[in-house]
């Protein structure tokens, strides 16, 4: 491992100094350094189990889909992130499936799940930091689920278009209806219908594959 990987896994990981020298090298000569392109796809379903995921740079999208190809997304992992779902075959008795798709070029350390799953069992540190990624993740999830359940469309679309906004920090979104469908786990129709309304209402602008945000702060109001 560079100098400049060692650097970033001393500043991310929380329990680096509670390591042992030992654990430490067998880290440091074990980790896998990985440049993934933007489109690409780095998990599908339960096809592997990748590792612990960290982010150097870069935007991924951690998304749960039916057998019917119905997609929603579950959160996203930016610079500095972390992942333990891709390595979901050390959590016992967490049978769902996730995707990871890439949606900007990014750089990628990989703790192999073996050797994360060993330090989690053997260093209290490493487990308690686990436990609390798990619990922080599982958070993400259940405010989707909230949002799934008991918010409205239109507020859930308004959220989507305005986090959108600020993960590219850009008023006009390169994104279809189909993308904003499968964000939000509806029929692209519905996207569709209620899009056409937004512009009616002077709050966004369609065009091909295109959608300008006119009124963020209406949008925001939307948002319950």
């Amino acid at each position: 491992m560079t100098g400049n990987h060692l650097d970033f896994i001393k500043n991310t990981l929380p329990f680096w100094e509670n390591l042992t020298d030992l654990e430490k090298n067998v880290i440091s000569n074990n980790i896998v350094s990985k440049k993934v392109l933007k489109n690409s796809i780095l998990l599908h379903g339960g096809d592997d189990c990748t590792g612990f995921l960290l982010v150097k740079s870069g935007q991924l999208r951690i998304y749960s889909h039916s057998s019917e190809g119905k997609q929603i997304t579950l959160y996203r992992l930016l610079d500095f992130d972390s992942c333990i779902f891709s390595a979901s075959c050390m959590l016992k008795n967490i049978n769902f499936d996730i995707s990871i798709d890439v949606e900007k070029d990014s750089e990628l350390l990989i703790i192999p799940s073996e050797i994360f799953n060993n330090l989690s069992n053997e260093n209290l540190a490493v487990k308690s930091f686990m436990l609390d990624l798990v619990t922080s993740r599982f958070s993400d999830v259940m405010w989707i689920f909230e949002q799934y359940v008991f918010t409205n469309m239109a507020s859930r679309l308004a959220n989507a278009l305005l986090e959108q906004s600020a993960l590219n920090n850009a008023s006009i979104l390169d994104i279809t209806h189909d993308y904003i469908s499968k964000e939000l786990g509806t029929a692209r129709e519905v996207v569709t219908r209620l899009l056409k309304q937004f512009q009616a209402d002077g709050l966004v602008k369609l065009s091909r594959n295109k959608i300008e945000i006119i009124d963020s702060a209406r949008l925001q109001k939307l948002i319950h």
